[in-house]
């Protein structure tokens, strides 16, 4: 929806009202003018123009039909008679009479009526002035973006004075739903930029289980080229009255930022609650910036209470940050600051959460080494780790890696490396009894261990005529590879213990897959050919040959040196349908450790449906389920839900039905979760899509 503006009554005021004056002059700027009528005359004494019956003029994209047309070349004025009508690029401007003065571009319009094709807005006066560039009068004028010869809805007001550019003024402004009066607003000021507006955004008023009876009304702000912010004023019945704002903005060479705050009185806590995130990146030179990503909240329970979206009410941490990156030739060398805000339930506060005070990483790109086949780089970081309560110290990583490249073959592609990796320790504080570290863990400690491995890869192609014309060919592409990995099995328990980069798992590992990619070439318009990928498939395993298999799950597997089966694909074949799979196959206990399949169709028209499983053994078990429905036009069903296998019941669903009018359109949600219920209704205009940028006095 856009947002009500006069602006756009405006746009064709200087369009319009000059047309025939450059219309009815001799053409030379703007290319030849085409003149139609029963009758052309010319006064040479009075220096008029004179064009009567079925006058028809062409020219300059425009055209003008009336009964009667004047040019006076002297006064410089033009003047359309008697059933004027006036087309421009789908715009039409109907009067009983149009005049213009093309020197001082002053005009006047009586009965006018007028279309604007963008935004589909109808304008209607009994007087229209053009008074000087930008300044512009309507008398007795309704506004409207309804079709119908009796709208659904319109404004009104007696008298609109307008400033291009800067604001217009009404008097005695009225809003009706079909012929009946609903708000009268004795003054109205808004304003009339080419740009984007400020204005209030469409009201939003609901029921929920925790909040009561709630209302949102937003103010949208623009207030620069660069900067716009949204203002809210949220009323919650159970739970008081709340304030949100949401600011952003752009600088020079691409930096930009937003910063987004929200704070409420608590009626039922009688506290203040809230809370805010700013981001930010500064980009100071091609190879300097800075960013941020600072998120805060006041409790542990806020989300659980006044968020809305999935994925914001269930949150159970935050994380804040603060980087700095600068590239040199064959280095990046980053600075990050991260503090954590652990949100479980369990936590009782924040005194025990491990926090990253900085982080120092330098990365090194693989450099060539001598102009040998051998190229270097590395991994290394110094973090200092910090907390109240728990133990505290500081982490020095180095990983240098060589590496070497080859292609002992046309089809087959060789990679080896070899490096090491150094853990420089120095802790303190450790607390009596912890289970993760050894009583001696404090002071400083060292350990190093080799890492390597190496692949062998090959890209097999071809592409197959299939004789079809809608898929005239479709190119298969086979990747075969094997790969080693190898870190040196050393007992690590003295080490301190901050997290699990502290325990590195030992490696004796070959991985072998076999990747698949089939890409359809579709006939496009005329000699134009769409590509689209039909099939991706991708099986691998591993071999462990120490003997215990480790993988993401199941770190320690006595006995079992396969890994499980893993199994990724995405399937589209049809443009509307997509099909995606994940997931890993046990080949000891024949069972599924973990899988997530999906599927998904849509059309051109608006109608979805989707499907999502996912499950990881005694972890995650649920289905989702969404779908949209344009079946029913005007009418459109929505649906989302998801269900819990292992709990027996439905996490969340969201329900809305939505009647779109031509010029106007109401929408009713309803969310139910397991702690919340909420009802909330939206109504919109179209053109307008808030009683906008109106502001009330």
């Amino acid at each position: 929806m856009g947002i009500f503006s006069y602006r756009h009554l405006l746009l064709f005021a200087p369009v319009f009202l000059s047309v025939p004056a450059a219309a009815l002059a001799q053409g030379d700027a703007g290319g030849p003018v085409h003149v139609e009528a029963d009758t052309l005359t010319h006064e040479a004494a009075q220096d008029r123009i004179e064009a009567t019956g079925s006058v028809r003029i062409r020219g300059r994209g425009m055209t003008l039909l009336s009964d009667k047309a004047l040019l006076f070349p002297d006064r410089n004025e033009a003047e359309a008679l008697g059933n004027v009508s006036l087309k421009s690029d789908g715009d039409m401007l109907r009067a009983d009479r149009l005049r213009i003065n093309y020197e001082d571009e002053t005009g006047e319009v009586e009965q006018g009526d007028a279309f604007i094709k963008k935004g589909n807005f109808h304008v209607r006066a009994a007087r229209m002035y053009k008074l000087g560039t930008d300044s512009y009068r309507l008398e007795k004028g309704t506004f409207t973006t309804c079709d119908a010869e009796r709208p659904s809805w319109k404004f009104s007001a007696s008298d609109v004075n307008v400033t291009l550019g800067e604001y217009a003024t009404g008097k005695h402004a009225l809003f009706y739903l079909s012929d009946v009066p609903i708000f009268y607003f004795p003054y109205i000021v808004f304003p009339v930029k080419t740009e984007r507006q400020s204005g209030f955004l469409t009201p939003r008023g609901g029921n929920s289980s925790k909040k009561g009876l709630t209302f949102n009304l937003g103010y949208y702000w623009a207030i620069s080229p660069s900067q716009d912010a949204t203002i809210n004023l949220d009323i919650q019945s159970k739970r008081g009255e709340g304030l949100g704002v949401d600011y952003r903005y752009i600088r020079k060479r691409g930096s930009e930022g937003s910063f987004r705050g929200y704070a409420i009185y608590d009626s039922n806590q009688q506290r203040f609650r809230g809370d805010m995130s700013q981001k930010h990146q500064e980009i100071i030179s091609d190879t300097f910036n800075i960013k941020s990503d600072i998120n805060l909240v006041t409790d542990r329970d806020f989300y659980r209470d006044f968020a809305e979206q999935t994925g914001d009410y269930n949150r159970n941490q935050l994380d804040s940050s603060l980087s700095l990156t600068k590239q040199f030739h064959r280095q990046v060398l980053v600075g990050e600051f991260k503090y954590v805000e652990d949100l479980r339930e369990e936590i009782l506060d924040n005194r025990k959460t491990l926090q990253k005070l900085p982080v120092i990483s330098l990365f090194g790109v693989r450099e060539r080494l001598f102009g040998s086949p051998l190229f270097v780089s590395h991994e290394s970081s110094f973090t200092n780790f910090y907390r109240s309560e728990g133990i505290k110290g500081q982490r020095l990583d180095l990983h240098p890696v060589l590496t070497a490249y080859a292609k002992p073959f046309d089809t087959i592609e060789a990679t080896a490396w070899a490096g090491y990796r150094l853990r420089l320790y120095n802790a303190f504080d450790v607390p009596p009894n912890d289970p993760n570290n050894l009583p001696d863990a404090d002071g400083y400690h060292g350990m190093g261990l080799f890492t390597g491995g190496g692949a062998l890869s090959s890209t097999l192609a071809r592409v197959y005529e299939t004789g079809y014309a809608a898929v005239p060919k479709v190119r298969h592409v086979l990747i075969p590879e094997v790969r080693y990995n190898f870190v040196q099995n050393r007992q690590q328990q003295g080490l301190p213990f901050f997290d699990y980069n502290d325990r590195l798992v030992h490696e004796n590992r070959v991985v072998y897959s076999l990747a698949n990619y089939v890409t359809g070439k579709f006939a496009g318009a005329g000699d134009t050919a769409e590509y689209r990928e039909l099939l991706y498939l991708r099986l691998s395993q591993g071999y462990d040959f120490s003997g215990d298999r480790r993988d993401l799950l199941t770190l320690v597997d006595k006995k079992r040196p396969f890994t499980d089966v893993m199994l990724e694909a995405r399937v589209n074949p049809l443009k509307q349908v997509s099909l995606s799979l994940d997931s890993r196959f046990n080949v000891y206990d024949a069972n599924i450790s973990t899988t997530a399949v999906s599927a998904d169709a849509k059309d051109e028209s608006g109608n979805a449906v989707g499907v999502t499983y996912r499950f990881a053994r005694d972890e995650v078990d649920y289905l989702e389920g969404r779908a949209s429905v344009a079946l029913l036009k005007p009418v459109f069903l929505s649906y989302s839900a998801r269900y819990s296998f292992d709990k027996k019941d439905f996490l969340e669903s969201f329900y809305s039905v939505e009647y779109r009018h031509q010029c106007w359109s109401v929408s009713v949600t309803y969310r139910d979760r397991v702690d919340t219920k909420d009802f909330f209704v939206n109504f919109n205009l179209a053109g307008i899509g808030s009683l906008g940028t109106v502001r009330l006095f």
